[in-house]
């Protein structure tokens, strides 16, 4: 019988940008500041750095919360590589549900709830405040054992953020955080009023 090992969500990745102390030494820094992807800059006019942040962050409707499993359909899983099985909630953090996706083993989007868009602002201070929508969302992009690996924390309230994220294999940063626009927009339009 072969040894095969069960798919799981790339918990590593998530965790380094959502600033996993213990995991950090794992990561490799990418030099430069990450530049925003079509779509997640409507205004170009509106890239903030970190001394620099929207406070308090735009919201321009505050949003309630469902299951995060249901944040991402398999409709708007498709343009990343399709589900490639079923979700996994409470990962890679609780709060969200990864999914894994078609093309390479480890490839995976997840969506879900999250600590404050200042909290997570702050640990990521090589990220860019960009805007969804008009809602404030900071994007972060690092690159980790060949995945290139994007979180995008939007303001949905001034207690939490929605937090989504895709890790693709052999991808640039710029192709990784316009797919990850896409999914941030279907997840924001799932959300119920707050």
């Amino acid at each position: 019988m072969p040894n095969v090992r069960p798919r799981r969500p790339r918990v590593l990745a998530l965790c380094v940008l959502l600033g996993g102390s213990a995991l950090a030494a794992c990561a490799s820094d990418v030099a430069g500041t990450p530049v925003p992807a079509a779509g997640f800059m409507e205004h170009p006019e509106t890239t903030q750095t970190r001394s620099a942040i929207a406070t308090p962050p735009r919201i321009p409707d505050p949003r309630g919360e469902v299951d995060p499993c249901t944040l991402l359909s398999p409709a708007d899983l498709a343009p990343v590589g399709g589900a490639a099985g079923p979700p996994h909630p409470g990962s890679p953090v609780p709060g969200a549900c990864a999914h894994l996706l078609g093309g390479h083993p480890d490839n995976t989007a997840a969506a879900g709830f999250h600590e404050p868009f200042p909290v997570l602002a702050q640990r990521q201070p090589r990220g860019v405040e960009v805007d969804v929508h008009g809602y404030s969302s900071w994007l972060y992009c690092e690159s980790v054992t060949g995945y290139q690996t994007c979180t995008a924390a939007t303001a949905i309230r001034s207690d939490r953020s929605l937090l989504t994220m895709l890790s693709l294999k052999d991808a640039s940063a710029a192709d990784t955080a316009d797919r990850l626009f896409g999914l941030t927009s279907a997840a924001l339009r799932k959300l119920p009023p707050g």
